[in-house]
C-alpha cells in the first residue's frame, strides 16, 4: 500500500505536507489554511531576498521620491527587478508592485498587498502543480478535491494580511539564523 501521492510530489516538504492535509478530509479547512501559510512562508523566506524587500519597502515608503510620483516609483521598481534575480516569487512581487503603483497606490499598505498578491500567485500555481500530480497518480475526483481545498484555503487570505504575515515570518526566521561567532555565543544556560 502506498503512503499517498503527496510523497512523490516534486515540491518542497511544506507543500507535500499541505497536499497531505488537503487530501485528507479529516482535516478542517482551517488546518488546510494553516498548512498553506507555512508552505507560502517557506517559499517566501527561501526565494525573496532581504535586499529586494528593503528596496520595495523604501519605494512604497516614498524614499527618493518626495513628490510621490508614480513614474519615479516605476523607474525605481525597474532597478529593483535586478535584485529579484531568478526568483519567480521575487519577480512576481515586483510585477505586483508595478501594478499597484500604476493604479496610484504608493503607500505602505500597498507594499503588503503586493507581497500578498505575489504569494497568492505562487500558491495557486503550486495548487495546480499538486492537482496535475494527483491526476497522474490517482483518481480525478481525488485530484479535484485536493486542488479545490488548497485553492479555497489560499483564496481565503486577504492580500494585506498574508503579506504582513510573510514579512513578519521572514524577519523572525532571519533573526534566529544569526551566526554565532564568539566563544561566549554558544548555547545559553
Amino acid at each position: 500500500m502506498s503512503d499517498g501521492p503527496h510523497r512523490s510530489l516534486d515540491l518542497r516538504r511544506q507543500w507535500k505536507r499541505l497536499a497531505e492535509v488537503g487530501d485528507n478530509q479529516a482535516y478542517a479547512s482551517v488546518e488546510v489554511a494553516q498548512a498553506a501559510t507555512v508552505a507560502l512562508a517557506s517559499d517566501f523566506v527561501n526565494e525573496v531576498s532581504g535586499p529586494l524587500l528593503k528596496m520595495l519597502k523604501s519605494i512604497f515608503s516614498g524614499k527618493g521620491n518626495s513628490l510621490g510620483s508614480p513614474e519615479i516609483a516605476l523607474q525605481q521598481l525597474k532597478d529593483a527587478r535586478a535584485l529579484a534575480g531568478g526568483s519567480v516569487f521575487g519577480n512576481n512581487a515586483v510585477s505586483c508592485s508595478e501594478l499597484l503603483i500604476s493604479e496610484g497606490r504608493l503607500d505602505l499598505s500597498a507594499f503588503y498587498d503586493a507581497v500578498g498578491l505575489a504569494a497568492k500567485m505562487r500558491g495557486l500555481a503550486n495548487a495546480l502543480a499538486v492537482e496535475e500530480h494527483y491526476l497522474r497518480k490517482c483518481t480525478l475526483r481525488r485530484a479535484n478535491n485536493v486542488a479545490s481545498r488548497i485553492k479555497n484555503a489560499i483564496s481565503s487570505f486577504s492580500e494585506s494580511s498574508l503579506g504582513s504575515l510573510l514579512i513578519d515570518a521572514r524577519s523572525a526566521i532571519s533573526g534566529s539564523r544569526k551566526r554565532k561567532s564568539g566563544l561566549d555565543d554558544g548555547v545559553e544556560m
